[in-house]
């Protein structure tokens, strides 16, 4: 035991901080997702929009690695965390 914790509380511990950097990330692409538009129709003198948008989706992809890896992550470490509690429960 290091510091008075066990394994599996420090797995917990590691579980829960993934997931709520997984939880930020995916308010904070949701939120900047609201402002993306499906489909423009862009006059000519419109053209800011194209831009705006297109700041968006820089955005949206620039977020989008994290979003994932922490996604697989969190699910790793919590399948990780529980066959570690089963397998310490077994014996």
């Amino acid at each position: 035991m290091l510091l008075g914790i066990s394994l599996v509380l420090g797995m917990l511990i590691a579980w829960l901080a993934v997931t709520a950097v997984f939880i930020v990330t995916w308010i904070y692409r949701a939120m900047v997702g609201l402002q993306e538009e499906d489909t423009l129709f862009i006059d000519p003198g419109e053209e800011r929009l194209l831009r705006e948008q297109s700041v968006v989706v820089k955005k949206i992809e620039r977020i989008t690695p994290y979003f994932y890896g922490s996604l697989i992550t969190s699910v790793l470490l919590g399948l990780a965390t529980f066959g570690v509690w089963i397998y310490m429960e077994l014996n």
